[in-house]
């Protein structure tokens, strides 16, 4: 997050706009182009004016959750810091004069305006890593709107501090970004709950009729696979049978599971031979099992 401006820069800045009669929109944007510092990753090309007008040129269209080429992702992040390189220049010779011109803060304007635009473009191609990383990370405690929030914040400064001549893709650097977020995040969320236990229990933030009904289905499915096992419906050979029945202890509770090599040392074979055996038969029942349990 940017700092506030210090107020002793802002008076000035803000005495100095009013007599141009901007827009309060466009007023708020020379604001923070005048007071607050301007960062941006500096590249040879923009030394070369004819090559970054072509740069300029190019419209890259975005549609949310569509990945960009590595080509669109170079001029984007071309596009944006040129932007803001511009914008530095302006702010520099704006700032040095005693007199501002309209034309000069228009032109500031216009550069500041396009480096959003070029960078929520940007946000809006990798939104989706927020998203999916956040539907895949498990934080106890933390809830996902947290981890979204947290993870676009990040996704925003990884996008101004990106390189895009380091030779990686955008999302390689922007999903360690993201998954340092998710992590500050739970570990802020796990200090709070420690430091005031009392405010939070997991039996009254918590739901667990979804738990309740995964439980539900795993204790199904156990069933109808040892149904399937002692009928022999999934066809099983002998040794099949016998590897399943000693490896998982099916028809024989007090008995405890055995290893690969145990199961081979009892049928003299060798422990690969036992795990090839047993994917089979785990195959076959896992099939038959689906067939059977199907909705119709």
């Amino acid at each position: 997050m940017k700092s506030q401006p210090d107020e002793k820069i802002m008076s000035p800045i803000v005495h100095k706009l009013a007599r141009f009669k901007f827009s309060e929109p466009e007023q708020r944007a020379l604001l923070c182009a005048l007071a607050e510092p301007i960062a941006y990753m500096p590249h040879s090309d923009f030394r070369r004016a004819a090559l970054m007008k072509e740069t300029l040129a190019r419209d890259v269209v975005v549609l949310p959750g569509a990945s960009l080429k590595g080509d669109e992702e170079r001029v984007l992040f071309l596009q944006m810091n040129y932007a803001r390189h511009q914008m530095c220049l302006l702010r520099r010779r704006v700032m040095s004069q005693t007199r501002w011109s309209r034309k000069s803060l228009l032109k500031l304007l216009w550069w500041a305006q396009m480096q959003l635009a070029i960078r929520s473009k940007i946000v809006t191609a990798n939104m989706g890593l927020v998203l999916a990383m956040a539907k895949r990370s498990d934080f106890p405690g933390v809830e996902f709107t947290d981890l979204v929030s947290e993870g676009s914040m990040a996704l925003l400064r990884a996008t101004e501090k990106f390189d895009c001549e380091r030779g990686f893709k955008f999302s390689t650097y922007a999903c360690r970004a993201i998954f340092k977020a998710f992590s500050r995040t739970a570990k802020q969320s796990y200090r709070y709950r420690n430091r005031f236990p009392t405010q939070w229990d997991g039996t009254f933030e918590r739901d667990d009729h979804l738990d309740r009904v995964r439980d539900e289905q795993r204790d199904d499915w156990v069933d109808e696979v040892r149904t399937i096992f002692r009928r022999n419906l999934a066809d099983l050979s002998d040794i099949e049978q016998s590897v399943v029945k000693m490896r998982f202890s099916i028809d024989n509770h007090r008995d405890e599971p055995l290893t690969l090599k145990q199961v081979g040392d009892k049928l003299g074979l060798t422990k690969e031979r036992i795990r090839q055996i047993q994917n089979k038969a785990l195959a076959k029942l896992r099939e038959t099992a689906q067939e059977r349990m199907a909705p119709t």
